[in-house]
């Protein structure tokens, strides 16, 4: 990336022969336009100085993200990080050039889907009051049991991989793939449990029905969102 103070700002990677929509403007007003390179293209718009990226405020994230919606809305993107530039449009095309590889393959996984997302809040529950015998297992052993039980977040990853499987039980034939991570806990505090789901555009309507409190079957606390741009599918 430059340090000069201007620059092009990434938004997404799409395949060049990709429609163009409607949304014209990004970050701050800036014109957006493609990058074309080798079949592959760049969503970008100028900035004339970067040094609000570090902080940047609620509109320009907003702004961002919209742009990369639009996009999204009628084409496979791999979603940019906010805040990546580069120089010119020189440096763009040696940018597509050099991670050709690996934007093709990343554009071949997320081909024709969406991602969408389930949060939970998890509280971890009391350990039991009776103590764990140990048996004929070697103190050390015993030892790790117990720490194991006793852990708070132990027991919070322990529920968050139980919400995992049941929800994959509902949903794994309508997904192609799917992530989860569990925010670190604070004392006194429940855990954001945060899973995605990569799924064909054509599925979608499956999904949230599945995955619908009416259904009776999936805990009502869970919060539903998507589609998304697959912001969790990149690496």
């Amino acid at each position: 990336m430059a340090e000069s103070d201007t620059g092009l700002l990434l938004y997404c990677i799409t395949d060049a022969s990709s429609a163009w929509p409607d949304e014209e403007r990004g970050v701050r007003g800036g014109r957006l336009q493609r990058v074309v390179d080798g079949g592959l293209a760049a969503v970008v718009s100028r900035v004339e100085e970067r040094t609000w990226m570090a902080t940047p405020a609620a509109p320009e994230l907003l702004a961002y993200e919209r742009a990369i919606r639009a996009q999204h809305a009628i084409a496979d993107v791999l979603p940019m990080r906010f805040g990546s530039v580069l120089l010119d449009e020189a440096a763009v095309r040696a940018h597509l050039d050099e991670q050709r590889a690996a934007y093709l393959r990343a554009l071949e996984r997320v081909s024709g889907c969406v991602e969408m997302g389930v949060r939970a809040l998890l509280s971890a529950p009391p350990p039991p009051s009776a103590p764990v015998k140990p048996k004929s297992r070697s103190g050390a052993d015993y030892l790790a049991a117990r720490r194991h039980h006793y852990s708070a977040e132990n027991r919070l990853r322990d529920q968050g991989a139980a919400l995992e499987r049941a929800l994959l039980a509902k949903v794994a034939p309508l997904c192609r793939e799917h992530r989860s991570e569990l925010s670190a806990p604070r004392p006194g505090e429940p855990a954001l449990c945060s899973l995605y789901f990569l799924v064909p555009r054509d599925r979608v309507p499956a999904f949230r029905a599945a995955l619908s409190p009416d259904s009776g079957e999936v805990p009502a606390e869970l919060a539903l969102s998507g589609p998304w741009p697959p912001f969790n599918f990149m690496a």
